[in-house]
């Protein structure tokens, strides 16, 4: 009797740390992204800076318990200067987490990819005279090098579900001749499983 509770015990005992080994460390996050961007005004001109609105997703896999993975996608959409915008960024690196304060984990990352950026330009009015069409759209569309420098604070709520109340990067793309984007802003929701 004695060897079966000793039993007992050690395996409630080890069942946290067996369930950490098992689970896979995974934190998942989607939310809203800000983009600050500037339009290119040729060489030795820069043009008005604008703000690109859209949504923000990514995945992060541990492999140590400070150390993870991430692959995001983002994309954003605006019309500045009668201008219809839309990039798309995919990016992956190493993040840092720390571990340790209790109900918050700040990180700090460094991420590389590429962005695609479409551009199309409307007439504002179109006035069709007999005979005469109108233009079509101009579009432009680009692929550039992409780096994100930053970090963020997730907070837990309760579970597996956190939010991530900031995560703010130096967000640098040259999408030539369109815009160069200069940071980006998210917040949304994670969801952390096997301890990450």
């Amino acid at each position: 009797m004695r060897r079966l509770l000793a039993a007992a015990f050690l395996l409630f005992g080890l069942a946290p740390a067996l369930r950490a080994q098992l689970i896979p460390r995974v934190a998942l996050f989607g939310g809203y992204t800000l983009v600050r961007a500037q339009q290119n005004g040729g060489p030795g001109f820069t043009g008005p800076s604008f703000n690109l609105n859209g949504w923000d997703a990514s995945v992060e896999g541990g492999v140590a318990p400070w150390l993870g993975l991430v692959a995001g996608v983002s994309q954003q959409y605006g019309s500045p200067l009668g201008y219809q915008e839309r990039q798309t960024t995919a990016l992956f690196g190493p993040q840092i987490s720390i571990h340790g304060i209790p109900r918050v984990i700040p990180f700090a990352h460094a991420l590389v990819g590429v962005v695609h950026g479409t551009n199309q330009f409307s007439a504002p009015a179109c006035f069709q005279a007999v005979g005469v069409p109108c233009p079509p759209p101009s579009i432009i569309t680009g692929n550039a090098f992409a780096t994100a420098l930053g970090g963020g604070l997730d907070i837990k709520i309760f579970g597996p579900l956190w939010v991530r109340a900031i995560q703010a990067d130096w967000l640098r793309a040259q999408l030539n001749p369109d815009h160069t984007t200069h940071f980006r802003v998210s917040a949304g929701i994670v969801l952390r499983f096997g301890g990450l």
